[in-house]
């Protein structure tokens, strides 16, 4: 729509006009009505009543609901102003278009369900579920992608189908005696006459883990039904093997060090590998920083450690 500006806001504008040029001119300013939502007929038509021109873009729709639909306008709201005679102004307007749409499945047996998917083009994918209410049992109860919504032709739809049975459970971490008792007691209470077998094919040297569940089949969540098998795998106990014994301490043959240097003495006892211990005692002048005695006598094979007894002042 075109409108003229107010007469306090025209006089203003051929005031500031006036003094920034030597001639003026009508200011116009467009409001575009937002059709966003709106039947492409629809949007049409409100739009060529204001006197507006309208260009159309096809885009793809979301869901089935939004086809036929304007998702985008442009320019939508204010428009303008222009200080120049009134013009066309053309509308983009980007309308969903037709587009490739999951059907709905839901509560279809699975036969119908899977005929519906190919029907409009789609690679139907069938995963089963475990299904304890009667009345659900072989038909779909959910869909993926859900129904009404874009895909590409050719597209899988995973259907979502029940089946009479038990889900079986997580039996990982339990102990194998545990475990069966699990199995027999659904077994027992749902009728299933189930199979189950318990392997100990890997050792493990915790004594706490053994006869503990790492392994299973089916995986937990599979639907069981009438005398299905199921194989458990579990640890089982191995005892570390004994830690060596300890390596015999070298003996070495003591020499006679008293009269020897404090130094010669120790270096000689430690490059051997002994410990050394140094008592100091009072002695003449001739034995002062000598060794004046030895806790292991010359000749005898020892290990250490070593006493020496050295003089001093």
């Amino acid at each position: 729509m075109v409108k003229k500006l107010s007469l306090a806001a025209a006089v203003l504008v051929m005031v500031v006009g006036f003094l920034a040029s030597p001639c003026h001119a009508v200011m116009y300013y467009y409001t575009v009505p937002d059709v966003r939502g709106m039947p492409k007929a629809q949007a049409e038509s409100t739009l060529r009543a204001k006197e507006y021109d309208v260009a159309f873009v096809e885009v793809p729709a979301e869901n089935h609901s939004l086809v036929g639909k304007v998702l985008k306008q442009e320019p939508v709201g204010y428009y303008g102003p222009f200080v120049e005679k009134k013009k066309r102004i053309t509308v983009t307007l980007s309308v969903a278009g037709k587009g490739s749409f999951v059907p709905y499945t839901y509560l279809m047996t699975e036969a119908a369900a899977v005929d519906a998917v190919k029907r409009a083009g789609f690679t139907p994918k069938v995963e089963y579920y475990s299904e304890e209410v009667t009345g659900m049992v072989g038909k779909v109860k959910q869909s993926a992608p859900a129904p009404y919504l874009n895909l590409a032709q050719g597209g899988t739809v995973t259907l979502k189908v029940g089946k009479p049975g038990y889900a079986m459970p997580s039996l990982i971490g339990q102990y194998s005696q545990g475990a069966k008792q699990t199995i027999d007691q659904i077994s027992s209470i749902k009728s299933l006459s189930l199979k189950s077998s318990i392997s100990q094919s890997k050792t493990t040297s915790v004594q706490q883990d053994d006869q503990k569940i790492y392994e299973q089949s089916p995986a937990p969540g599979t639907v069981l039904t009438v005398g299905s098998e199921i194989k458990l795998s579990a640890y089982k106990y191995v005892a570390p093997p004994p830690p060596p014994p300890p390596k015999p301490t070298p003996m070495t043959l003591m020499p006679a060090l008293v009269g020897a240097l404090e130094q010669e003495a120790t270096a000689y006892l430690t490059k051997a590998g002994l410990k050394v211990t140094v008592n100091y005692v009072s002695a003449p002048q001739e034995k002062q920083g000598r060794v004046i005695g030895q806790s292991i006598r010359a000749g005898s094979r020892t290990a250490g450690p070593v006493t020496l007894t050295v003089g001093r002042k």
